[in-house]
Formats: C-alpha cells, structure tokens, sequence
C-alpha cells in the first residue's frame, strides 16, 4: 500500500484501505454493489461501473451487476450495456467478424501495467446521442478459471483519460475485488447458510459504513459481534466524533476504545463527501489491540480503573502528554490532569516515570 506517485495522496490512500476493508466484509452482491457505488466510483471519479464472468468458447461476458449514475435513463443504460457485451463477445471471438457495424465503438487504445491488467478503451458514438468520447478501464483476471471483468466508465465526464493516480489506485484494489467477487459467488452457489455465517464471523473485519446523520449504510457480522452488549453507548459515541470530524473536514480520527474485555483501535475514515461537506459517509474500522500495548491494557483492566482513567492510562503507554491525550479524547487539559492524578493513586505510584515502569 506504501505506493505515492504525483497525483496519489494521502486521502486517497486512506479511502483505498478503507474501502478494501469494505469490499472484504461484503457477503452479497447487493452490499458489494453499494461498495462499488458509494466509495469507488466517486474515488474514481467514474459515473458507471459493469462487470462480468467470461463463458463459453468465444468468452462472451456474461453480466453479473451494474450500476449507473450517468443521468441516463435505465433504458438507454440497458442498450448501452446490452451493445458494448456485443461487441466484447466479436472482440474476443476469433471466428467472428470484428468488424461488424455496431451503434458503438469500443476499441482498446492502450496497454497499462501488466501485473494489474487492465485495459483503457474509448466509446465512439453511442445509443444515446448525449454520450460522446466516454471512456472505461478494464480490470480482468485471466489467470484464473472462470474469469471475472469490471469496466469503470466515465459517461460524459470532463475528465475523460484515465491518469497514472487512477492506475496506481485500481492496481491496489485490483485483489479485493476480485477476491471478494469471487467469494460471493462461491456462496451463491456452493455454501449453506450456515457454513457462511461461519465464514464470514471468522474471516471478515468488524466495519460499519456510516452517514453522517448516523444512518448505518453497512456492518459486517462481526462488527455486529463485537459491539452487542455496547452498540448503544459505542454508536452514540461515534456520532458525536463524526459530526466533529465532518466540521473539521478532516480526512479520519483514532481512537481508542474499550469493548466487552478486549481493547480495540477504531480508525474512522472519510470515503465519500459532498463539494461543502454537508453530506459525508465514514467507514469504521476496528482492530483489536494484540501487541505490548494490550498486555499492559490487560494488566491496567484488572487494577480498579474506570473505562475513562483506562483509556487515559493506555495512551501514556503509547506516549502522549496530558495535552496530547486532551486533544485526542476531546477533554480539557485540566480534567485530564484530575484523571491522571487518580490513576497514579490506585496504581500506588507517584510520577508518570513510576507508572510507565511498573508493568513492563
């Protein structure tokens, strides 16, 4: 993921990561759609996204989901689909003629990286009179059988020509979604039902897709897990943080944050925002703290300390002064200090070296 090229931010980073947390807890096709819509496509800033299996001998795509914010009408959308699966199927033939008159051109323009195997293409003129030089870029595996396509378009968009940024940024989502495509099927198709709650409770993050307003958009089943006995409090919580990160327009927030037992970092990141900020989505991302920091968390849970007085006394492990850790869990500097100073009378020291030492 360490990859930065002119135009590959950080913002854009962190989206990627948080939305390949996404795509790996999505368990039907309908919550990988919403993925596809709400985190990639404005990321790419794309307005329409198909995808498919390849079959048959001639490697016909047969369509599997797409999704269409173009402003065209679902029935032009329909023929625009059904014309460019067309001629995909004439490209990828080699008995039939490639070129048959179609109502569009799709023609490959140029070659990208090959280990992330895409392609550019152009569309000529259109079933729709309003479409004019729209553009896609292909994602594809072919080293696998069957093989799985997704063509992210730009329908009428200014900025027509994929850019380096775009590529770095699919050569990164490339695996989840193809994995996560490839697993949903697999479902449909071969699991029971049992055997996929049990695979997803053990192999997917507890995540949850947030709007601003606090409607949840997704959460995986072990997010849903994780947060049974809190989901009130925690949910609450996360909201107030939200709204204070959608003013600050920050890009994400950490945090910690006791949940039944076990110590977990929630990572809160900004996928999706209007041009003024007023409409944002945020996607949650806990991980469990395993590493020195949970063992003296472990230690410090069985000393007396309240959620609030743990959670202060985990970040001065982590290093963070008093004025650090008001900024960080939104408390003044003063009432910081009070819970410091009662931390340090349960745990029997004196002074924050004291402290520091005794469970190490």
């Amino acid at each position: 993921m360490d990859i930065f090229l002119d135009g590959f931010t950080n913002r854009d980073h962190q989206i990627a990561s948080a939305t390949i947390g996404w795509l790996n807890s999505c368990q039907i096709r309908n919550e990988f759609n919403d993925a596809l819509k709400t985190a990639l496509l404005p990321l790419l800033a794309c307005n329409g996204v198909f995808y498919g299996r390849l079959i048959g001998e001639k490697d016909a795509l047969h369509l599997l989901g797409s999704i269409n914010q173009s402003g065209c009408c679902q029935h032009s959308w329909k023929r625009f689909l059904d014309t460019v699966l067309q001629k995909l199927t004439a490209e990828n033939s080699i008995t039939d003629n490639v070129n048959v008159p179609l109502p569009i051109h799709f023609a490959s323009i140029v070659h990208c990286i090959a280990d992330l195997n895409c392609e550019h293409h152009s569309f000529g003129q259109s079933c729709q009179q309003s479409h004019h030089n729209d553009t896609a870029i292909t994602v594809f595996d072919d080293d696998h059988q069957p093989a799985y396509r997704f063509y992210f378009c730009r329908l009428n968009g200014q900025h027509q020509i994929f850019s380096p940024r775009d590529i770095e940024l699919l050569k990164i989502l490339r695996p989840a979604l193809l994995q996560t495509l490839r697993l949903i099927l697999f479902r449909e198709e071969k699991l029971n039902s049992r055997q996929v709650l049990n695979f997803w409770s053990d192999n997917t993050d507890p995540i949850v897709v947030i709007r601003d307003d606090g409607a949840i958009i997704f959460q995986s089943r072990t997010f849903e897990q994780v947060i049974a006995q809190d989901k009130h409090t925690f949910l609450s919580t996360v909201s107030t943080l939200v709204k204070t990160v959608q003013r600050d327009r920050a890009g994400w927030y950490s945090f910690l944050s006791k949940l039944g037992k076990r110590l977990y970092e929630i990572r809160l990141t900004l996928i999706n925002a209007d041009i003024d900020y007023r409409q944002c989505i945020y996607l949650l991302h806990l991980s469990r703290v395993t590493h020195k920091i949970g063992k003296i968390f472990n230690q410090l849970n069985r000393t007396g300390l309240t959620n609030r007085e743990l959670e202060i006394a985990t970040l001065i492990y982590q290093g963070n002064s008093p004025k650090e850790i008001a900024g960080e869990i939104n408390l003044s500097y003063h009432t910081v200090r009070n819970h410091i100073k009662s931390i340090y009378s349960k745990l029997d020291v004196s002074t924050r070296s004291e402290m520091l030492v005794k469970f190490e």
